[in-house]
Formats: C-alpha cells, sequence, structure tokens
C-alpha cells in the first residue's frame, strides 16, 4: 500500500461536476457574446440605427436620473451627456443620409424603368392621354 486512498468513480464524478459548473458559468458571457455580435451583423442598416438610437436615448435617460438623484456628479454628467447626444447625432445624420441615398435608388430605378419602357414600347406611352 502506498498510502493514498483510492477514489471511487462517484467521487472522480463529483469532483468534475464541481469544476465544469463554475467554468461552463464563466464560459457563458463570451460565447453568448460572440453569437450576438453574428446576429447584429446580420441585421438590417436602419434596424442597426434604431438600435442605436434607442441605445443613446436610454443613456441619456439613465444619466439624467443619475443626476437627478444624485448619485452622478454635474461634470460627469456633462460628459454622458456629450458622449449619448453626439452618438443621437451620428444616428441622425445616418438616417438623413439613408433616406437621401434611398430617394437617389428610387428615382434612378424609376428613370431605368422609362428608359426601357421607350426602348421597348417606342415614344408610346401608356399613361399619356391620346388626342384624337
Amino acid at each position: 500500500m502506498t498510502g493514498v486512498p483510492e477514489s471511487s468513480p462517484l467521487l472522480v464524478l463529483v469532483g468534475l461536476a464541481l469544476v465544469a459548473i463554475p467554468l461552463a458559468a464563466i464560459l457563458y458571457p463570451f460565447l453568448r457574446r460572440r453569437d450576438l455580435h453574428g446576429v447584429l451583423a446580420d441585421e438590417e442598416p436602419h434596424e442597426e440605427l434604431d438600435r442605436r438610437w434607442d441605445a443613446a436615448l436610454a443613456g441619456l435617460r439613465s444619466a439624467e436620473l443619475e443626476r437627478a438623484i444624485g448619485t452622478l456628479g454635474e461634470e460627469d454628467y456633462q460628459v454622458l451627456r456629450e458622449q449619448y447626444m453626439t452618438e443621437a447625432a451620428l444616428v441622425l445624420r445616418s438616417l438623413e443620409m439613408e433616406a437621401g441615398r434611398e430617394a437617389d435608388l428610387l428615382a434612378s430605378v424609376e428613370e431605368e424603368i422609362r428608359r426601357v419602357r421607350e426602348g421597348f414600347l417606342g415614344d408610346d406611352d401608356p399613361n399619356k392621354e391620346r388626342a384624337g
């Protein structure tokens, strides 16, 4: 005998469970964050802008609340307010640019449809009233 007690399979299993459960709890947020990144990458640009807008407004509300109850100093509040206002302004600018691009795209599509109709139908436009 060597003086080392023989371990039972149940004791080994309990030891592995005691190690595996905290390990899974620690690694879960890291694994979940990757999944969320993949989901966010698949979002439409407009959905991402909506999400950023909501986050900026929530941040502003939170900063206002914390300042009102006294947990946030005036200097810290001003820094946070500036950050969230800048983010909101960037989102608004992006939405305006997106709307402008959408209008340009629609105009170019309508122009292309008009060209195709003229090429296919000639000068006869079914939308024009014929005299005579």
